[in-house]
């Protein structure tokens, strides 16, 4: 026997059984009907859904997107399966997948649809913090290295679009090797947790810091004052420099060293201007650390010994 067949006294038990959300809409967008699920995600009872529209029920925003989404399908007679979100009566939004159909009447012409509704909130939160892990750095929760250079390339490409310059400053972690033969490789990578933290704690919020790799760290300006780049350096090495680190059961000084650069033409590579301040940090570091040492006025003509666009 076909589901057409069947009177509403038997379909209705039928849908309201389904764990899934289940609705109707005529081809004016109106719901037809609906079961048990559908009225409880979005807190309503059956009267208060038949006969109305999406944009009696949702926010605007939501609603919008559900109406193209129904006269697309009813305008293509097919199938349909899109990612949106749907909001509970308490405000959150939950995202979900719609899963739609088309409904014909004796004629064969499109005259409603059925659709579905699937939740995937607790999904997107895995996706969410899987992505996450995998942009930050295991011992100190910063960006990556991979991170950290995705976002600074992209950061250049708009700031190149806007003629604007890139600025950054590159960190080292003075004498860090003999932290290390010293106190242990555990007291080292507290050493660095805590300097990653004093890095994260003075920076604004579009700054962005990441972990490149041992004791270096990249810190990307969203500022693009060449006079902040400087204060900004000076800032962070004063931060380090007077904030004395606890690692265990010890209590020690730690210095920062950093080589300063911005992007001198639009045309200028990313990773020409971190080649530059990773040749600024080399001079600091040889030149007595502690220090912030601005880039050369001149890009290198050839970058030193890290190819940075190989490292993404």
């Amino acid at each position: 026997m076909f589901l057409s067949q069947l009177s509403p006294d038997v379909i209705q038990p039928v849908l309201d059984a389904l764990p899934m959300p289940v609705f109707f809409k005529d081809r004016a967008g109106v719901y037809r009907g609906c079961n048990e699920a559908f009225t409880a995600l979005l807190g309503r009872t059956p009267a208060e859904v038949v006969g109305k529209s999406v944009y009696d029920l949702s926010p605007l925003d939501l609603a919008q997107v559900y109406f193209e989404a129904d006269e697309a399908l009813m305008s293509a007679g097919e199938n349909q399966r899109y990612e949106s979100q749907v909001q509970t009566p308490s405000g959150e939004r939950l995202d979900v997948i719609f899963y739609k159909t088309v409904l014909r009447d004796a004629q064969g012409q499109v005259n409603g649809l059925v659709g579905t509704i699937l939740d995937i909130t607790d999904r997107k939160r895995m996706e969410r913090q899987l992505a996450d892990m995998a942009s930050r750095d295991a011992l100190t929760g910063l960006l990556n290295r991979r991170a950290i250079l995705s976002h600074l390339e992209r950061l250049h490409d708009d700031r190149r679009q806007q003629r604007q310059p890139l600025c950054l400053l590159m960190c080292d972690v003075d004498h860090f090797k003999s932290i290390n033969d010293r106190h242990g490789h555990a007291v080292g990578d507290e050493v660095l947790t805590q300097v990653a933290q004093l890095l994260r704690q003075h920076l604004r919020d579009g700054d962005r810091v990441g972990r490149i790799g041992g004791e270096e760290f990249l810190v990307v300006l969203d500022s693009t004052e060449p006079e902040r780049l400087s204060q900004v350096g000076e800032r962070l090495r004063q931060v380090v420099a007077t904030h004395p680190v606890l690692p265990l059961d010890t209590t020690f000084s730690v210095t920062v060293s950093i080589g300063a650069a911005r992007s001198l033409q639009a045309d200028e590579d990313w990773a020409s201007v971190v080649s530059r301040a990773d040749q600024a940090l080399y001079v600091t570091k040889r030149t007595g650390r502690d220090r912030v040492v601005m880039a050369d006025s001149e890009p290198p003509r050839q970058l030193l010994h890290k190819d940075w666009h190989k490292q993404l």
